[in-house]
């Protein structure tokens, strides 16, 4: 636990402590800046979202969004994984979540 203490120019002898739980590893590791991109080179020209961790010591699951209203997710992979949208369908959007 870690303890603030907080106070006011005004009351100056007025303090207040607050305990905040210590971060757990899913919080540390959303701190992490991936880098994230999009190709169309998957089935039928498909498209594909990429995240690269590289170094940083995640797990990453990458979620492309698609043209036609879907979404895939990868598997959580060590530093770099890769969703694929179906068949000749084109990618818009990529997003990422990291865990340690």
């Amino acid at each position: 636990m870690a303890t603030v203490a907080l106070s006011t120019a005004a009351a100056a002898t007025a303090v207040a402590t607050v305990s905040l739980p210590a971060a757990s590893a899913a919080e540390v590791s959303a701190a992490v800046t991936c880098q994230t991109g999009i190709d169309s080179r998957g089935p039928g020209g498909a498209g594909r979202g990429h995240t690269w961790c590289t170094g940083k010591r995640v797990y990453v699951q990458t979620t492309v969004y698609c043209d036609n209203g879907s979404s895939s997710k990868s598997a959580w992979l060590w530093e770099y994984s890769k969703a694929e949208c179906q068949y000749g369908i084109k990618a818009y959007k990529v997003s990422y979540a990291t865990r340690t």
